[in-house]
């Protein structure tokens, strides 16, 4: 199977990282059927509201996840007391489908326990079957479910 370790980001790290993860949150809204303007301010004022310190944020963590010396994805976690959210996960393009999601969401629960949190949670579109799948794998259990109808 397949390991990966955690390594903080550094700040020089984490501005290019905001960016893209803010243009990616939106085109997944996209995906979920808001207009790509309406998408891109839900992005930037969800990412304001969420890291207005941006990565000095309080309770945000930050990592890329490293194979040896390759770089393959990154997670987002927030601690709220026994709690971690995990914001974002994301797998380098060219490593996909190799073990790697799996493999930071297991290495995301390794630093939950080390931090003595009982229970990690996050938010999947439903577009995005491929992760669902994963997290079903991994133990996870819907806990709620949001709907929306076009008029």
């Amino acid at each position: 199977m397949t390991d990966v370790r955690l390594e903080p980001m550094t700040e020089d790290q984490y501005k290019p990282w905001r960016a893209e993860a803010e243009a990616h949150y939106a085109q997944s809204v996209i995906a979920s059927g808001q207009s790509a303007q309406d998408a891109e301010r839900n992005a930037a004022d969800t990412y304001a509201q969420l890291l207005p310190n941006e990565s000095a944020t309080p309770d945000h963590h930050f990592w890329y996840a490293y194979d040896g010396d390759r770089r393959v994805g990154f997670l987002w976690v927030k601690v709220t007391r026994n709690t971690a959210f995990v914001y974002n996960i994301a797998v380098e393009p060219d490593v996909r489908r190799q073990g790697y999601g799996r493999a930071i969401m297991l290495a995301a629960e390794r630093w939950c326990h080390d931090n003595a949190l009982t229970r990690i949670g996050l938010h999947v579109f439903a577009h995005n079957t491929g992760a669902r799948a994963l997290y079903e794998q991994l133990g996870f259990t819907e806990t709620g479910r949001n709907l929306a109808k076009d008029l």
